[in-house]
């Protein structure tokens, strides 16, 4: 049964950048995106070998990565390798399809499971993360605040879904905001995926720019708001 708290005084967004975690965040993104990158020209990283074992199941090959998919969704962060493995096996488009069709009903899974075991469960499963502060904020907006966070990731994907399981957001406003926010950023994870057989390449660095900018965008969308007198946040 999903349970409640009650709330005293308007909450500060979470999803609001602040002091030195935006540099952490930057500094993060640039650091991860350089280490792969080199690690690749290294050799110390083989992606043709991933690519090989998923293809090793011949025509069955998207069924074993969707079953893969569906228990990733419950792990933080796994999916984004899942992700960027269907770019590497089956190429932007056809990996970018059956991403992006998997991902939007693979969420319902943490998402209805967290709205069986309420907010207790998800508060342990999620450790530090401010919980309370974004199920308020999208028990307030619902569908805006979801898309936004599902267009601009400022919480990890597989937590976003667990987060939206103990808030007041229906399933139809999930899977909506899921269906219009999720494009962007599996495209770029897909894109990154297709590119890892030619690290050396403009179009792998063009997907490890592309992939970047998805990671900073929250704290850039957070400034340019700033700076024109708005809120951080838009809701």
């Amino acid at each position: 049964m999903m349970t409640r708290a009650s709330f005293s005084g308007p909450p500060s967004s979470p999803l609001e950048p602040r002091g030195a975690g935006v540099w952490l965040r930057v500094g993060g993104a640039v650091a991860l995106l350089v280490a792969l990158g080199l690690a690749l020209r290294a050799g110390w990283l083989d992606p043709s070998r991933l690519q090989e074992f998923i293809l090793s199941f011949g025509p069955l090959a998207p069924l074993v990565w969707t079953l893969l998919y569906l228990v990733a969704v419950f792990i933080p962060y796994a999916t984004t390798v899942m992700t960027v493995a269907a770019g590497l096996a089956f190429g932007v488009v056809h990996g970018g399809l059956l991403t992006y069709g998997v991902t939007l009903f693979a969420s319902l899974l943490p998402f209805t499971v967290a709205r069986r075991l309420g907010r207790d469960w998800v508060e342990r499963r999620v450790g530090g993360t401010r919980v309370e502060k974004y199920v308020e904020l999208i028990n307030r907006h619902a569908f805006l605040v979801f898309f936004y966070l599902r267009l601009l990731p400022t919480l990890p994907y597989e937590i976003q879904n667990h987060v939206a399981g103990v808030t007041r957001i229906s399933y139809r406003h999930f899977l909506l905001a899921s269906a219009l926010g999720n494009g962007p950023i599996l495209f770029a994870l897909v894109f990154l995926g297709d590119g890892l057989m030619s690290p050396d390449s403009p179009r792998f660095w063009g997907a490890v720019v592309l992939y970047g900018l998805a990671l900073l965008s929250p704290v850039v969308v957070a400034l340019v708001r700033r700076r024109m007198g708005k809120a951080p946040f838009p809701g």
